[in-house]
């Protein structure tokens, strides 16, 4: 599953920041790109670790 939200999570975070969350996938080889329109965006982007979930998918 996919979700995505707006705002600040902590009181450090960038008011106005998009945070993309996947949940539940497999297999890893995973592509995520934001755009803006039609125009793919590439400044500021923060990607985390893959995370294994116990019953083998991925988040």
């Amino acid at each position: 599953s996919i979700s995505i939200s707006l705002g600040p999570l902590t009181s450090q975070a960038v008011p106005g920041h998009l945070l993309c969350s996947m949940m539940d996938f497999s297999p890893v080889p995973i592509q995520v790109r934001w755009f803006q329109g039609q125009q793919e965006l590439s400044g500021h982007l923060v990607a985390t670790a893959v995370v294994p979930n116990r019953d083998w998918t991925l988040q």
